[in-house]
């Protein structure tokens, strides 16, 4: 339901752990056929046993080594984080490149609280991979940091090396729109044109540039025969129909109920292509519509704290 914008711009600072290797539940099965190896050898006097051991052995050292250089040398890039809703997933875009000119294998990404990927990435040193880190949004606001590992049990498996990452970004989780109060109508003043047909009383306001999504209904087709860029009509009335979205006409709701219902008549709003504000005991979100003004409310809503109320003297 959320509608999703990703800025161009990349603004995280991260900040990286050191490399640990740690064993994992392969490694304890190692163990376990390393000791019955050595009773075989001990018990038996089997010197193959005491070999096999001791190779056995060799190879997971060396495996232990090779999981921690797989880890280095690993630029890591995260982009901004899109916005969700309470109840979706947050998606963290991270883009992984290799800095040392050769592969590295069994990659992936997890964020806290978030599952595992579905499979390991191969970092090319000629191409950064894309790993998407998943988690899931359970608490409204605006969140500035965000914890990633990266790990991978390259070569066999037998260890594991991880690395922390502290992403320093700003991200949101708007309320999850959900109510059942009818969305408030109000007609209210306005100078401000609007797109649409013409109706009787309207003057013309003039024209700008289409976006990508509006209907084509309001494109000046007559334009766009001299111009190659799309153009949409704009007429100015005496009144305008602005839907009024407020904290103090939801009494009997708790603070995150009001934040909800808020939201709906938010999303439903936009789908409808309707004009709306959005009114907060401590802020004001002034009439207009589009994506820019949808997310503006939506985070009002995700940073929205309560006012104290003073105790009576």
């Amino acid at each position: 339901m959320a509608t999703q914008v990703r800025e161009t711009s990349v603004v995280s600072t991260t900040r990286r752990g050191r490399v640990w290797v740690v064993p994992n539940g392969r490694t304890v099965g190692l163990f376990a056929v390393l000791l019955a190896m050595c009773y075989a050898g001990a018990s038996q006097s089997n010197g193959a046993a005491y070999l096999l051991c001791f190779v056995l052995v060799g190879l997971a050292f060396v495996s232990l080594v090779h999981a921690w250089a797989n880890l280095r040398g690993l630029s890591v890039t995260v982009e901004a984080i899109p916005p969700v809703f309470v109840g979706e997933d947050v998606q963290v875009p991270v883009f992984v490149a290799a800095t040392n000119h050769r592969p590295h294998f069994g990659i992936r990404v997890t964020a806290e609280r978030g599952d595992a990927p579905l499979r390991d990435a191969r970092i090319d040193p000629r191409t950064p991979s894309r790993i998407e880190a998943h988690f899931p949004a359970q608490r409204r606001g605006r969140h500035r940091r965000l914890n990633l590992e990266i790990a991978s049990d390259y070569p066999l498996g037998f260890f594991t090396a991880r690395q922390l990452l502290t992403v320093a970004q700003d991200y949101y989780i708007y309320p999850a729109p959900r109510g059942t109060a009818p969305c408030p109508r109000t007609l209210a003043p306005t100078r401000q044109p609007r797109e649409g047909t013409r109706h009787e009383g309207d003057d013309f306001g003039g024209t700008r540039m289409w976006r990508q999504g509006e209907s084509q209904r309001h494109i000046d087709w007559k334009a766009a025969a001299r111009n190659p860029v799309l153009l949409t009509k704009q007429w100015s009335g005496e009144v305008d129909e602005i839907l009024q979205f407020d904290w103090a006409r939801l009494p009997g709701l708790d603070p995150e109920a009001r934040l909800c219902q808020l939201a709906k008549w938010i999303v439903t709003a936009e789908h409808g292509f309707e004009t709306y504000e959005l009114r907060l005991p401590n802020r004001l979100v002034r009439a207009s519509r589009g994506d820019k003004h949808y997310h503006e409310c939506l985070r009002a809503l995700a940073e929205f704290a309560e006012p104290a109320i003073e105790p009576s003297p």
